[in-house]
């Protein structure tokens, strides 16, 4: 059934009859939506009219299947966005760290094949957003598996379970793995460079055996976006963290959905409670603090504030915060900022962590972000303060 023609409630009142099995050609088929039900959800995904929204970096959805073949049917806006701009996804197989596949969605509606055998196989997939939020939109709007060699078993199993230990990483492009894979001679930002697996956020939750789940976004802060270093240049306070901490994705809202504020989803903090938030911000304000103590009195202030709204949300979790990898102005003002809300919260458990300033010698990403070396340099200083603090 070609359901493009179709309003939106009919065709998810039709992919919900079509959740049931299909005997078709001989083969075993079934097509289902990414549901709760039917798959597990990794990260902050806004699920709308049966599809659901991959935004930010790393957000994932897995299932497992016994069959001989998958594909999914996916959504973008690429038409909207240039090549190098557009969404990235990466295809993982079971527990493989690497990916089986990493496709751009060059289409606004495409299907792709995720899995594909002679012989029944039982098989996990996970589907992951590898570009980040700003940049074009993925939306799965219905898988379909299918077994051409032994129909008449059940081939969509329960969905897999999550890891116990989560952690939610709080960040900017350095959090998102922005130009990662690219070089500091890159003129232009190509989403292709970008790779969350390689960030010191992924790193560090691959180090603990944790779930990681990122609210970034690249060029922006606590006070300011990105801003340059033009001696006049001014703050821009137009889209920051501590706003899109509230919501589910403002990003999607914003460009994909075009809805006013107002009607932006909010996030619902009791779907993800994770033992620890790690805060790695501030590089961007550097370009406007810039050692001026006014600024960075602002800065600390806000920061400050920042803490007891993560903690507000997070009550039981503990909190690391870190900077230094790409500027290092902030430094002593995230230190102060993180001793002054300790010592009004003595119910949280909180510590600074220092990073070291990226060495040429282990290469520059795009725009001079941390590469993958650098980032594992990180990731394993996060790893041994959070084992230390949770016993882990």
């Amino acid at each position: 059934i070609n359901t493009h023609f179709f309003s939106h409630d009919l065709q998810y009142t039709i992919l919900q009859v079509m959740t049931k099995k299909m005997c078709i050609y001989g083969g075993e088929r079934m097509k289902f939506q990414a549901d709760k039900k039917h798959v597990s959800v990794t990260g902050r995904t806004i699920y709308r009219e049966g599809i659901r929204y991959l935004g930010y970096s790393a957000t994932s959805i897995s299932f497992k299947f016994v069959g001989t073949k998958a594909t999914a049917e996916i959504v973008s806006d690429a038409s909207k966005h240039t090549e190098k701009e557009r969404a990235w996804i990466a295809i993982y197989y079971g527990q493989d760290r690497d990916p089986a596949k990493r496709l751009r969605l060059e289409q606004d509606r495409q299907t792709i094949v995720l899995f594909e055998t002679q012989q029944t196989t039982e098989q996990q997939i996970t589907i992951v957003k590898y570009s980040e939020a700003e940049y074009a939109a993925c939306g799965i709007v219905s898988i379909e598996i299918t077994d051409e060699v032994n129909p008449g078993e059940e081939i969509l199993l329960s969905p897999p379970v999550h890891k116990k230990r989560q952690i939610e990483f709080f960040g900017d492009s350095i959090t998102c793995g922005y130009g990662v894979e690219g070089d500091v001679s890159d003129e232009i930002f190509d989403t292709a460079d970008e790779n969350p697996a390689k960030s010191y956020s992924l790193l560090t939750a691959e180090l603990l055996d944790a779930e990681p789940n990122l609210v970034s976004w690249n060029g922006k802060g606590v006070i300011t976006a990105y801003i340059g270093e033009e001696e006049d240049a001014q703050i821009d306070d137009s889209w920051l963290m501590p706003m899109l901490y509230e919501y589910t994705d403002a990003g999607l809202e914003r460009d994909y959905f075009a809805n006013e504020q107002s009607d932006w989803e909010t996030w619902n903090f009791e779907e993800y409670k994770p033992q620890l938030v790690v805060i790695y911000l501030g590089t961007n304000d550097a370009s406007y603090t810039r050692d001026i103590p006014d600024r960075q009195k602002q800065f600390e202030d806000a920061y400050v504030k920042l803490l007891h709204q993560v903690h507000e949300h997070n009550p039981n979790a503990a909190i690391i915060t870190t900077i230094g990898a790409m500027d290092q102005r902030l430094n002593t003002v995230i230190d102060a900022a993180t001793a002054c809300f300790a010592k009004v919260t003595p119910d949280c458990t909180i510590r600074y962590v220092q990073l070291p300033l990226q060495d040429e010698a282990d290469g520059l990403g795009t725009y001079w972000h941390p590469t993958e070396k650098t980032n594992r340099k990180c990731a394993r200083l996060i790893a041994d303060a959070a084992k230390e603090m949770l016993q882990w």
